[in-house]
């Protein structure tokens, strides 16, 4: 087969034996690239001539898509022939072995756990996907093409933001600053991202760059959106600067890396993705790649993404408030699963402010409700359950049945997390009856797992495998992959507490491979983790120690950081047995930073402890992996949210907090 390479970053090609080949048309070469984006499935040919010739005929849309398609299998010699496979209702694209294609490379190398891969991932990313071409009369298509380059753009960012953190870790500052330089050029408005530039810059000691990076971002903001940066960023301009100069910092050489700081320069030219959108719909461009953000677990890029939609929503009228509610629960999610409490709080506090003016009991109520989950999070039980009752109060008065069940789960997780199991177990029936009511399949499959999850913490396994057997065939109804895959993890931890372990393995085992099937990775890490746990029980401490540098690759690459810190403490206590003094007392210093991250305080105690303590016999190590306890955690689904928890020798500590 010819050799053939194309390109779909940029403004795309096609090449064979090096030279530039074209099909009949742009809208053939827009056909490949999305067959090619979407390879994972088949197509039916009506699907296809609706996307790209929507304004003919059926018939001659259809006959269009014929043309293309000859057009692609003859193209360069018929080197793509075998790659579309076609039937008279169906294509699908099937990459082979002589083809080069940057964008498939490109998201298996982002999906990957080493340093290696998002290099490879940030390096093939040369430009927005397709760049500069425009479909106008395709409608369909450019709602599809605005979501994949958003998509790709912030997988595209998430690993340039990986690599500055692995940077930052292992004190390499110079790559670093390289790295963030780059990120910055993908997002000049980034707050997150001027915030990591200024650390790297205290960290070399270049006083006057960090000003020249503060002028810069005030210089954007304004320009762009009349903004000017975050209480956050301007504190932290504020205290790098007073330490700078405490320290009498000076750098001994020039930073090669400085040039682009210099407020008068011009802002590095920035991927169409990212680029403000002009008109009504700005606001909404925001939030649909923050939405994309979300997707790939690119949390932190999502925040930024959701601040600017907010400073553009806070300008509106009254139209725009419920709008503005929204998109505040939206990053308060995101702030939840990166684990920064305070932010979190605060968020919730003015999404209270901007839902109580609305005179809407609804969205008041779904304010409510998170902030129960996140009192709940920091041991504040009582304001929980006040926020939870309210909302739950509200929803009784609007006969919203769906909200009612909604309240009910929350309710029923701030009791079980408060060590009240009737409690809870009365608030997850009376959630489950309400679901039976409505015809809600995919709330019931919730309601079920969560009535297994009580019980099994009541000591009662053998209850909970019958409701997380009932559970089962409901999250496959409703088509609930990520809710499936816990309830089989429930299956998998109730078989152990029976003393079941070539059946609770077995069960951890399909876990792991569905979660890896549909890419449920916060999931992929809990499997992998209590896998880990089994091969200690057994003294297999070296399998251990692979799947647990795994989970905490996967834990780190979504910013699972509820469930970081105690896994880098496993790996800690496995170092340890091994005699890997070093790597152990490294793993429980990464721990401790994000414990502090997640406002764990108890958990950063106890930490500190260790390795402040003596911190070295073998029999002390196993004693702590023996005495292990189990985080209350949840899982947020579309339909609520789902209990879980996982184990952890510094259980009791965080329980406390």
């Amino acid at each position: 087969m010819t050799d053939l390479v194309l390109r779909l970053f940029g403004p795309g090609a096609l090449l064979a034996t090096g030279r530039p080949v074209r099909p009949h048309s742009a809208k053939a070469f827009a056909l490949l690239a999305f067959l090619v984006f979407e390879a994972d499935r088949a197509h039916a040919r009506s699907r296809l001539a609706d996307l790209l010739w929507a304004g003919s005929t059926d018939a001659t849309a259809r006959h269009s898509l014929r043309q293309a398609l000859h057009s692609l299998r003859t193209i360069a010699g018929g080197a793509l022939q075998d790659c579309l496979v076609t039937d008279e209702a169906q294509v699908r694209f099937v990459p082979g072995a002589g083809i080069d294609i940057d964008l498939l490379r490109f998201l298996q190398a982002s999906s990957g756990p080493t340093p290696a891969d998002w290099t490879e991932a940030a390096s093939l990313y040369t430009g927005p996907f397709l760049q500069g071409r425009t479909y106008d009369d395709c409608e369909a298509f450019t709602e599809w093409l605005d979501a994949t380059r958003a998509r790709l753009h912030a997988l595209a960012a998430k690993s340039l933001d990986r690599l500055v953190t692995d940077a930052m870790i292992r004190s390499d500052w110079p790559s670093a600053l390289g790295h963030a330089g780059r990120l910055r050029d993908l997002d000049p408005a980034s707050e997150s991202v001027s915030r990591r530039m200024m650390r790297i810059l205290e960290a070399v000691g270049d006083p006057w760059a960090v000003d020249a990076e503060w002028e810069r971002l005030c210089t954007v903001l304004r320009s762009e959106f009349q903004a000017s940066p975050s209480p956050q960023t301007r504190d932290l301009h504020r205290a790098v600067r007073q330490a700078l100069r405490a320290e009498s910092f000076r750098p001994t050489a020039p930073v090669a890396s400085v040039a682009p700081f210099e407020p008068d320069a011009p802002p590095a030219p920035v991927a169409s993705a990212t680029t403000p959108p002009r008109g009504p719909g700005e606001a909404e461009s925001f939030i649909r790649a923050a939405r994309a953000a979300d997707g790939v677990y690119a949390y932190g890029n999502a925040i930024d993404l959701y601040d600017r939609a907010l400073h553009l929503l806070e300008s509106g009228g009254s139209a725009s408030r419920q709008r503005l509610c929204s998109v505040l629960l939206l990053k308060e999610a995101a702030l939840e699963r990166l684990g920064r409490r305070t932010e979190q709080q605060a968020t919730i506090d003015r999404a209270l402010a901007v839902a109580g003016a609305l005179d809407d009991p609804g969205t008041l109520a779904a304010v409510l409700l998170r902030q129960a989950g996140a009192f709940a999070y920091t041991g504040r039980i009582a304001p929980a359950l006040e926020s939870a009752h309210r909302a739950l109060d509200l929803y009784r008065a609007i006969g919203d049945g769906p909200g009612q069940a909604e309240g009910l789960r929350e309710l029923g997780f701030v009791f079980w997390r408060a060590e009240d199991p009737a409690a809870a177990l009365r608030c997850a029936r009376e959630a489950l009856d309400l679901h039976r009511q409505i015809g809600d399949v995919a709330g019931e499959a919730t309601a079920l797992h969560n009535l297994a999850e009580i019980h099994r913490g009541l000591g009662s396994p053998a209850q909970a495998r019958d409701w997380y057997d009932r559970a089962i065939p409901l999250h496959w109804a409703s088509r609930n992959r990520a809710g499936e895959v816990l309830t089989l993890f429930g299956i998998a931890t109730a078989l152990r507490q029976e003393d079941d372990d070539d059946g609770a393995t077995r069960a951890f085992e399909a876990a792991l491979a569905m979660s890896e099937r549909y890419g449920e990775r916060t999931m992929q890490a809990r499997a992998l983790h209590a896998l880990a746990m089994h091969r200690i029980e057994h003294d297999r401490l070296d399998a251990a120690l692979g799947l647990l540098e795994r989970a905490v690759a996967i834990d780190r690459a979504i910013g699972y950081a509820h469930a970081l810190g105690h896994d880098l403490v496993d790996l800690s206590d496995v170092h340890a047995l091994r005699g890997e003094r070093t790597q152990s007392t490294a793993a429980l210093q990464e721990a401790l930073v994000w414990f502090l991250c997640t406002d764990d305080m108890a958990s950063v105690d106890t930490t500190r402890r260790r390795l402040e303590g003596p911190g070295g016999a073998d029999d002390e190590v196993a004693a702590s992996l023996a005495r292990r306890g189990r985080i209350k955690s949840h899982l947020p689904l579309a339909e609520g949210k789902v209990y879980c928890a996982f184990e952890s020798p510094l259980a009791q500590a965080s329980r406390a907090s």
